[in-house]
């Protein structure tokens, strides 16, 4: 099944503890805050158990220091909603995918984290530990 909302497309995987987002181009606070208030609640079966999150950065560019601070609160939302790990995909996006790990830093979580070149790689990671 897929959400969007704005540049934030959210997708779920039949069958697997997993969740994607992608933005398709630069995002705003309020679609960060949907994106992260939808993870929360599609989430919310799996919060005891634990899941995975797929995160694909490769169409977004570098943010704003204001969605900054509402990826840091995603990160703690995630944690809080039992995610065990994040996979970013297309880590060429230098810049995004240091400032992913900025936000993880900053919400002092423990989520363990992966990049990956593709989907596919993301996903065999994740079941590795969302088992």
């Amino acid at each position: 099944m897929t959400y969007n909302n704005g540049a934030q497309v959210i997708t779920t995987y039949p069958g697997k503890r997993m969740l994607k987002s992608a933005a398709a181009s630069a995002t705003t606070v309020a679609e960060v805050k949907w994106l992260t208030d939808k993870l929360a609640e599609l989430s919310s079966s799996w919060k005891m158990s634990g899941w995975g999150y797929v995160c694909d950065i490769s169409h977004m560019p570098p943010v704003t220091p204001e969605i900054s601070e509402e990826l840091v609160n995603l990160h703690k939302v995630l944690a809080a909603s039992g995610c065990k790990a994040m996979a970013f995909v297309n880590f060429a996006a230098f810049i995004t995918g240091a400032q992913a790990k900025e936000h993880q830093k900053k919400s002092h979580t423990v989520i363990q984290e992966g990049t990956f070149k593709t989907e596919e790689e993301a996903i065999k990671w994740l079941e590795t530990i969302v088992k």
